[in-house]
């Protein structure tokens, strides 16, 4: 069995059925339209023969968002099977990131980097969900999550929850240093 790592986007087609028979290998994908994106129909990118149906359509219960920036395909949140092979992977900018393995994208894009530091900063001393901040900049959530390991990583940001952020350095002893 081999992980795709990488989507392929074989285009747009109307039903489930017609968007399945498309599929040819792992992490091919199609988005099926019916006058609104339904959902997309994707081969497990786990190689294990299954096909996912994502929901794409808010009118339909729990739906994933697709994001087609940059001529690549993104879909937050990420995805998890909860049966058969129990894949868990993250679709960004074309690439399927696997969530058991310790990986990345390219480095993030520093203008992006500087304007979520600019946002935290704006929310000086409150920690934030990267969700708020991709809304509020019109981006892409997983971008600004990795914006946000950036500047962590970096001692510009200070990361709480896994999911929170704030401008700043590390505590020291009990206190936030702010820059």
């Amino acid at each position: 069995m081999t992980r795709a790592r990488k989507l392929r986007l074989l285009g747009e087609a109307e039903g489930h059925n017609r968007a399945q028979s498309l599929l040819e290998k792992p992490g091919d994908v199609v988005v099926d339209r019916r006058g609104v994106e339904r959902a997309l129909v994707m081969a497990c990118p786990d190689g294990c023969g299954d096909v996912l149906t994502i929901n794409l359509d808010r009118r339909s219960g729990k739906a994933w968002r697709l994001d087609r920036r940059h001529g690549n395909l993104t879909v937050y949140p990420s995805v998890w099977r909860d049966s058969g092979c129990r894949a868990h992977f993250i679709v960004w900018r074309d690439q399927i990131l696997w969530c058991d393995w310790r990986e990345g994208p390219d480095p993030a894009d520093q203008d992006l980097a500087n304007r979520v530091l600019g946002y935290l900063k704006e929310n000086s001393g409150l920690f934030v969900h990267y969700e708020q901040v991709a809304e509020a900049l019109d981006e892409n959530p997983w971008d600004v999550a990795w914006a946000c390991r950036v500047l962590t990583s970096s001692g510009k940001a200070i990361q709480k929850d896994f999911v929170l952020y704030c401008a700043g350095a590390q505590p020291s002893e009990g206190r936030l240093e702010w820059e």
